[in-house]
């Protein structure tokens, strides 16, 4: 049965996950093409970049922060499994597995175990296509923000 929860839990977190990045990603794509943000129009590149970095950065910190409290649910829910590697949690440590996992850092003082090593995995393979996700949306806004062969913006 604990398994079957972790699952549900994980498919709802990555559904969230994934549709959140489209969304902010999508409303980035609109403000930009919207609101002429390319050199040729004018408008300033360094205000443009900015807000496509900061909102880019907002979002997978929502993102980190949704696979956390999936973890500190599953934690005081029952036997779903634990992380180990501290004497006692708050949620905030919750949120530093969160990181290190979604980031694929892994810094190795904490461990899942148990079924909820299936949210963990699923974060970081998750975590992975997000984050590359933003640096390929970055690149094409940074390609048709500056342009191939405008030495000025760099």
């Amino acid at each position: 049965m604990a398994e079957w929860v972790v699952t549900l839990v994980t498919a709802g977190i990555v559904t969230l996950a994934i549709v959140l990045h489209y969304e902010i990603i999508a409303g980035l794509n609109r403000w930009v093409h919207k609101s002429g943000s390319f050199a040729s129009l004018g408008r300033p590149r360094r205000r443009t970049l900015l807000v496509v970095m900061f909102a880019l950065l907002a979002a997978h910190v929502t993102e980190i922060w949704l696979f956390a409290l999936g973890y500190f649910i599953l934690d005081r829910a029952g036997d779903h499994g634990r992380i180990i590697g501290y004497d006692s949690f708050t949620f905030l440590d919750f949120v530093y597995f969160s990181a290190a996992t979604y980031t694929t850092v892994g810094w190795g003082e904490l461990a899942a175990v148990g079924p909820m090593r299936f949210l963990a995995g699923t974060e970081a393979l998750t975590g992975f296509m997000l984050i590359t996700w933003s640096a390929s949306f970055t690149y094409l806004i940074m390609a048709r923000t500056w342009g191939v062969d405008d030495e000025e913006s760099l």
